[in-house]
């Protein structure tokens, strides 16, 4: 009986570690992979993302590599967001800032709903906020300017006209379908009027028409031709034999160009947004 309680204790803690880790690491939200922050940075980060993230319903995570394995840093960043799954429950919407030291660029990448609140001069914004604290390699704080950043914008709202496509616009944090300008009723009503017009243009030409041309005189093809001025004279025409050649002219497969980048990246789908700076 000893042997056997000896054997179920440790069990039970090598499960309880084993579980507790793996929560941890579901709920990571820093991956600070170019040691660039200190360990209590890293918990102030920590805090600060995940409170924002249940206040906001987004996701939000903060990178640093050395390594971009080749890749641009949007291209690093759209794959490592697609790669770990991000997202706020069943969406994808969400936010990640990448410190890319492999390149030197700092990028700001967002993802389908959380697009909408952050434009192109939005970005370009928060990147001058960030941008002096990553040349005095103070990277810790370009991060929490970043979440001040995110704070601010958020609470601000979707900016008027960067709602998303389909006829949708932001209510109470949410979408919700926008009504028409001009309702059904009111294009059904311009169009008869429309109608009634092009009718009553129409009879009234007619009738000018008709008033103008009662009383003329029927005319024949003689009234408008001389007499004895068309004469009709003999003439042949020869046919002589013509031979075509075709040649196949042989064509380039070959179609090039350039390529560009959209939706999410490694096989994730939907909008993208962001952008970078170099530094």
């Amino acid at each position: 009986m000893v042997k056997k309680k000896h054997f179920i204790i440790p069990f039970f803690l090598l499960a309880l570690l084993a579980y507790t880790t793996v929560a941890f690491a579901n709920t990571e939200i820093i991956f600070d992979q170019a040691n660039l922050f200190s360990d209590t940075e890293k918990v102030e980060l920590q805090e600060q993302a995940s409170s924002l993230s249940e206040q906001f319903q987004m996701d939000i995570r903060i990178v640093t590599t050395n390594d971009s394995e080749g890749k641009s840093s949007r291209q690093y960043a759209s794959d490592f967001y697609d790669s770990h799954e991000f997202g706020y429950g069943d969406t994808a919407d969400g936010i990640l800032y990448l410190i890319d030291m492999d390149n030197r660029e700092v990028y700001i990448f967002t993802r389908d709903r959380i697009v909408d609140y952050f434009p192109d001069y939005t970005v370009e914004e928060m990147l001058d906020h960030v941008y002096p604290y990553l040349t005095d390699e103070a990277f810790g704080e370009s991060a929490k300017a970043f979440l001040t950043d995110v704070e601010a914008t958020m609470n601000a709202g979707i900016p008027e006209g960067s709602t998303s496509s389909g006829g949708y616009a932001q209510s109470d944090g949410y979408y919700s379908s926008s009504a028409s300008s001009t309702s059904q009723g009111d294009l059904v009503k311009e169009f008869l009027i429309y109608l009634a017009v092009a009718i009553g243009v129409g009879v009234i030409s007619v009738g000018v028409m008709a008033m103008y041309n009662k009383g003329r005189s029927t005319t024949t093809a003689n009234t408008y031709l001389e007499s004895n001025s068309f004469n009709v004279t003999n003439k042949m025409d020869r046919h002589y034999n013509t031979r075509v050649t075709q040649q196949k002219i042989q064509r380039n497969s070959n179609n090039g160009g350039g390529s560009s980048f959209s939706g999410g990246g490694s096989g994730g789908g939907g909008r993208s947004g962001g952008g970078g700076r170099r530094f």
